[in-house]
């Protein structure tokens, strides 16, 4: 009786693994409350957890169980030691403990190594109290009340590893980031505070130095990395494709630039379509190129040949279907049309004579000064297209520098049939004289052959001679009349103005002393150059000696003065006559003074009417000397001094003589000069066209210079202002490596020089564009 009495107070012998036991429904443990012996081997230190109570785990056969004690019952255990815990079996949080009334040391062995057991193991009973070391990625880090935690494992079903501050103070996992991989060794435990006590497994640690980091966490999780480089990925293919359609882009307006720029040095309309015929195939992806302008007198569009049998006519008001009616839509909408597919086209069917409409066409409008001067289709033959609205946008552009291009043409075709007009009438004036000088030598050449017929010895040779330079005189006045007249090409080449100046007062010699008028000349025997037209030149001295003469009509004292002089770079030629108070001149030598003025300014010099003290009137003709050099380039060709290179000038010049005399000069050198009067339309065809270089004239209308070069300063090589006269502080402040003055008039030294200084800078601008 006495032994089952003791038996009773010490409570009943059990395993770790009974004692732990679990009761079904909501596992709390199967011997609550009851008093047990439990024997083990202690395998860790005892842990404090608060400041109240003190953990440590025994094990037997695999299994394990979690001692605790209020009394320091536990603290001088060491890990290895056998012992014997009497107490009451209760639960902390879901967990099976067995508080400790007594303890006693029964043996001793090594010291447990901790068992490692995968993480997700740990998420449950069988491995409670024992010295586990496990790894896992971190998902958290923080802390409680009680100490600092890090949850380890899947966030779904996190596990816990849980160090008491009450063990060590000012404990933390702060070092740790999510991601990182560390290794745990400790206690496992639990703490579950409600029912069912099948979750928030942990793992208690005596120390931090029972974590350690096995792996740093990359700065992206995988699944982030993988969307990264899909993102980059995807983002390279789409910069590729987008490069390759922008490169493409940037061909299709290279090429486009290119032909508005040939397009707007076309000699002809048949040239415009010819070379628009060669590039935009490429440009646009299509098969035909056609161009339609009107003709205002029959109002019909007009197909430009393009050597495939005839070229229709197409009447707006009236047209025949099919291509016919979509050119007619086209002109008079003022809009461009495009038809994907001709075999759904909107258009009437063509009539038997009319022309088909090709597969896929798009027609656009050609204006020119807000006016519509013709219709650009654009055609493929054999298949369906979309003409996107890029491709039209370009469209449209090469259209209207078309239309600028017929605009050019008719305005030069203008500008010659009136220098033409203005030249006949001169000859016109000249018929009367120059047929009175030819009737004194061909009545010689009649009476010589006459005298020598009527001789019947053979004739003398001083008679042949006679006869001879009387046809000499003759064929030269019949020449210099037919060279006059004719539609000389302006081209310059060096012009010795004093052999020049001998040779009119040879011509007008007869006529002079059949008046009555008395020759001063004062000219000397050397050389005196300038570039320029010898036909033009010699049409306004003869102008000039001829509006002399006839202010002589009604003079008593009639004297013609000839002068000529080398001022620096200059040269000066005065024609000054006696008759100052004559008649006033008709309309008709007003013009041919006004002809003469313009000839004199489109070769960079000035053409006055001075009156002297005297009354008397003289003309001043001051013009750029040039230089007269051995082995020099014939005219046309270009110098030593000279680009070999083809490049494109915007001229922005609103006085039309000077344009024209700088047009002659550039157009000598090799340029492709593109003349407009305003700024403001030179700003608008430089963004839109590559120019090598720009010469603006400081009064051009419109932006002002100074905003006119800021604004073209990267879109243009090099920038010559053309002033009014030399100004040294205007040239101190703007010249630059890309920026020059040249002071009217021009002369082709000047402009020579200018060039030279600039040209190292349009090589390198070309080579970078």
């Amino acid at each position: 009786m006495a032994f089952w009495c003791a038996t009773s107070t010490a409570g009943v012998h059990l395993t770790p693994q009974e004692a732990a036991k679990r009761r079904p429904g909501d596992f709390a443990p199967a011997r609550l409350k009851e008093r047990a012996v439990v024997r083990g081997r202690v395998v860790t230190r005892s842990i404090r957890v608060l400041d109240h109570f003190e953990q440590t785990g025994i094990e037997q056969d695999g299994y394990g169980l979690v001692l605790e004690s209020r009394d320091g019952l536990l603290k001088p255990l060491e890990p290895g030691d056998v012992v014997e815990a009497t107490g009451e079996i209760a639960m902390r949080a879901g967990l099976p403990v067995l508080k400790v009334s007594k303890v006693r040391v029964v043996g001793r062995s090594p010291a447990p190594e901790p068992v490692a057991i995968p993480l997700e193991a740990l998420q449950g009973f069988r491995h409670l109290g024992r010295l586990v070391m496990t790894e896992g990625r971190v998902l958290e880090a923080g802390e409680n009340t009680a100490g600092a935690v890090l949850l380890l494992g899947d966030r779904e079903r996190p596990y816990r590893l849980f160090l008491p501050h009450a063990q060590e103070p000012g404990a933390s996992f702060a070092g740790f980031r999510c991601g990182d991989t560390v290794r745990v060794t400790g206690l496992a435990s639990q703490y579950c505070v409600g029912a069912p006590y099948t979750r928030w497994f942990q793992l208690t640690t005596a120390g931090s130095s029972g974590v350690v980091l096995a792996g740093r966490a990359l700065l992206l999780p995988p699944m982030a990395i993988f969307a990264v480089m899909a993102g980059l990925l995807a983002f390279g293919a789409t910069w590729w494709t987008r490069e390759r359609r922008l490169r493409a882009q940037r061909e299709a307006l290279r090429r486009s630039h290119g032909l508005a720029e040939e397009i707007l040095g076309a000699s002809s309309i048949e040239d415009i379509r010819r070379r628009a015929a060669a590039v935009a195939p490429a440009i646009f992806g299509v098969t035909d190129v056609r161009l339609y302008l009107y003709n205002a007198g029959s109002r019909t569009l007009e197909q430009v040949p393009d050597g495939e049998g005839e070229a229709p006519v197409i009447a707006p008001a009236s047209p025949r279907g099919g291509a016919e009616s979509a050119v007619a839509a086209c002109f008079q909408n003022r809009t461009a049309l495009a038809v994907p597919d001709s075999s759904r086209s909107p258009f009437p069917p063509p009539e038997e004579d009319a022309p088909a409409m090709p597969r896929a066409v798009l027609f656009v409008p050609m204006f020119a000064q807000g006016e519509t001067v013709g219709v650009l289709e654009l055609a493929h033959r054999h298949r369906a297209r979309v003409f996107t609205h890029d491709e039209q946008a370009l469209a449209q552009h090469l259209a209207n520098q078309m239309g600028a291009a017929v605009k050019l043409l008719d305005q030069r075709s203008v500008r010659e049939q009136l220098f033409r007009t203005e030249k006949l009438a001169a000859v016109g004036r000249l018929i009367s004289g120059v047929v009175n000088e030819m009737r004194a030598p061909l009545a010689s050449i009649c009476n010589l052959a006459e005298t020598m017929a009527a001789q019947k010895t053979p004739p003398r040779s001083e008679q042949i001679r006679a006869i001879s330079a009387e046809a000499q005189k003759a064929s030269e006045m019949v020449a210099r009349l037919v060279s006059f007249a004719s539609n000389e090409p302006v081209k310059a080449r060096p012009v010795d103005l004093n052999r020049l100046l001998r040779k009119m007062a040879e011509f007008r010699e007869r006529e002079w002393k059949a008046r009555g008028i008395r020759v001063r000349a004062t000219i000397a025997d050397e050389p005196l150059p300038v570039r320029g037209s010898d036909g033009q030149l010699e049409q306004v001295f003869l102008d000039l000696l001829v509006h002399a003469e006839q202010a002589l009509q009604e003079s008593a004292e009639k004297t013609i003065s000839l002068r000529t002089m080398r001022l620096a770079h200059r040269v000066l030629v005065e024609i000054g006559y006696s008759g100052g108070h004559g008649p006033e001149p008709d309309a008709a030598a007003n013009l041919g003074l006004g002809v003469c003025r313009s000839i004199i300014a489109g070769h960079g010099g000035e053409l006055r009417t001075i009156f002297g003290a005297s009354g008397d009137p003289r003309f001043e003709i001051e013009l750029p000397r040039a230089e007269l050099e051995r082995g020099r380039a014939p005219a046309g060709e270009p110098g030593p001094s000279e680009s070999s290179q083809t490049r494109t000038a915007l001229l922005i010049e609103p006085d039309e003589t000077v344009e024209q005399h700088l047009h002659t000069l550039l157009a000598a050198r090799g340029y492709r000069v593109v003349p407009v009067r305003s700024a403001d339309a030179g700003l608008d065809l430089a963004q839109r066209l590559r120019f090598d270089a720009v010469f603006c004239s400081v009064r051009a209308p419109g932006l002002n210079w100074v905003e006119l070069s800021e604004s073209l300063d990267t879109r243009v090589g090099v920038f010559v202002l053309l002033s009014d006269g030399y100004d040294p502080e205007l040239a101190a402040g703007f010249e630059g490596e890309s920026r020059s003055v040249l002071a009217k008039p021009i002369d082709d030294h000047n402009l020579g020089r200018a060039l030279e200084r600039l040209e190292s800078r349009l090589g390198n601008w070309a080579a970078a564009g």
